[in-house]
C-alpha cells in the first residue's frame, strides 16, 4: 500500500544576501556622507576677495543709503564664504544654512540686484565693464557645482529631483544640454521616458564622447568596457550591451566604493517603508550621480513572485531576463548611468 505524503511546503524566501566582506578597493573614492558642517567642501573662487576689493570700499557709501543696507550685509558675509558644494541640513544649523542659501544659491539674481541697485556708484568710481567682470566671476563660481552638461540650465535640485530619484534618470555629464532641456520641459514621466527613446542615438554619442575624457588610469579598463556597451548597442546588440551595462555597474562600484559605502548608496527600500534616496545627504555631484543609481537598485524578488520591472533595473537585468526588462531604452539607462559613474569617479579619485 503506497502512503501519501504531504507535499512539503516551499521554503520561504531568503532574502538577497548582503555582499561578502572584501578587501579595500583599489583606487577608493572619497564620497563621505556630511554629518557635520564640511567646511574643506567648498569651491573656489573664494568670495571674500571680490569683497576685499569691491565692496569694502563702498562700504561708507552703502551705509548711508537705507535702501542698499540689505546689500551691505550680504556683501560684508562674503568676507567668510565660498559657495558650498551642496545645500546641506544639518540639525541645529538648519536655520543659518537656510539664510545663506536664500542669500547666495542663486547668484545670478543676487549680482542683479546689486548692479541695479549700485548703479550710481558703478557708473562714477568704475567702469562698466569691470563690474561686468567682477559679477561674471560671481556667476561663474555658481555654476561651478554643475558638470559641464548642466552648466548653462544650471537646474535647482527641486527641478531635477523628480527625475533623479523618482524615475531614475541620469543627469550627471550626461546626456547633452539640450536634452536635459527637453527632459525638464517634458510633462510627465511617460514622455521623458519616451524621449528618451527618441533620442538613443544622440544620448549614446554623448555618453561615447563624456568617456573618451576619462582620463585616470584606475579607470581605462571599465572605459573600454563602456564603449563596448556604445558599440554592442549602435550594432543593435542591445540585450547583450544591456548586460554588460549592468555587471560593469555593479564591478565599477565594487571596485572603487567601500563594502559600507556602497551598500548605503545602493540600498533602495523603497518598496518596503516608501524611503527615498536623500539628495541633501550627500555632496552636490555625489548625490545626483547616485540618485539614478539607487533607482537602478530597487529590490526585485522573483520567488515573491515580483513582477519583472519594465524599467531598468541591476536586479532584473541578472535574474529576470525577458522581453520586459531588456530593451534598446533600457539599455541606453543603463550606459547613462554606468558612464555618469565613471566620470564623477574620474573627477573625484585622487592622482
Amino acid at each position: 500500500m503506497n502512503e501519501q505524503h504531504e507535499p512539503e511546503p516551499e521554503p520561504e524566501p531568503e532574502p538577497e544576501p548582503e555582499p561578502e566582506p572584501e578587501a579595500e578597493p583599489v583606487g577608493e573614492v572619497d564620497l563621505p556622507r556630511i554629518d557635520l558642517p564640511d567646511l574643506s567642501g567648498l569651491y573656489k573662487p573664494d568670495l571674500s576677495g571680490i569683497y576685499e576689493s569691491v565692496f569694502r570700499p563702498l562700504q561708507p557709501y552703502l551705509e548711508q543709503r537705507s535702501h542698499l543696507s540689505r546689500f551691505t550685509a550680504a556683501a560684508a558675509r562674503m568676507h567668510d564664504f565660498a559657495v558650498p558644494r551642496v545645500p546641506v541640513l544639518i540639525p541645529g544649523l538648519n536655520a543659518a544654512i537656510e539664510a545663506m542659501r536664500s542669500q547666495m544659491a542663486d547668484l545670478t539674481g543676487f549680482n542683479d540686484a546689486i548692479t541695479q541697485a549700485l548703479a550710481p556708484v558703478t557708473a562714477r568710481a568704475f567702469q562698466t565693464e569691470r563690474w561686468r567682470q567682477v559679477f561674471a566671476t560671481m556667476a561663474e563660481a555658481a555654476r561651478g557645482i554643475y558638470p559641464e552638461n548642466l552648466r548653462e540650465l544650471t537646474p535647482g535640485l527641486d527641478e531635477m529631483e523628480t527625475l533623479l530619484v523618482d524615475e531614475g534618470i541620469p543627469l550627471m555629464w550626461v546626456p547633452g544640454p539640450g536634452t536635459v532641456q527637453a527632459l525638464l520641459d517634458a510633462p510627465d514621466a511617460a514622455a521623458r521616458r519616451r524621449l528618451i527613446g527618441q533620442r538613443w542615438k544622440g544620448i549614446t554619442s554623448d555618453c561615447e564622447s563624456v568617456l573618451g575624457e576619462v582620463k585616470h588610469p584606475d579607470l581605462q579598463a571599465a572605459r573600454s568596457f563602456a564603449l563596448d556597451v556604445v558599440n554592442a548597442l549602435r550594432d543593435g546588440h542591445t540585450s547583450a550591451a544591456q548586460a554588460l551595462a549592468a555587471n560593469l555597474l555593479d564591478s565599477v562600484l565594487q571596485r572603487h566604493l567601500s563594502q559600507a559605502l556602497r551598500v548605503e548608496l545602493t540600498r533602495n527600500n523603497f518598496k518596503k517603508n516608501g524611503d527615498k534616496f536623500k539628495l541633501d545627504a550627500y555632496k552636490f555631484k555625489t548625490a545626483c550621480t547616485f540618485a539614478p543609481v539607487w533607482y537602478a537598485h530597487a529590490k526585485y524578488y522573483p520567488a515573491d513572485g515580483d513582477a519583472i520591472p519594465r524599467t531598468f533595473g541591476r536586479h532584473p537585468s541578472a535574474h529576470g531576463v525577458s522581453k520586459n526588462q531588456y530593451s534598446r531604452i533600457n539599455t541606453v539607462y543603463a550606459l547613462m548611468l554606468v558612464t555618469s559613474v565613471i566620470k564623477l569617479f574620474d573627477t573625484e579619485l585622487s592622482r
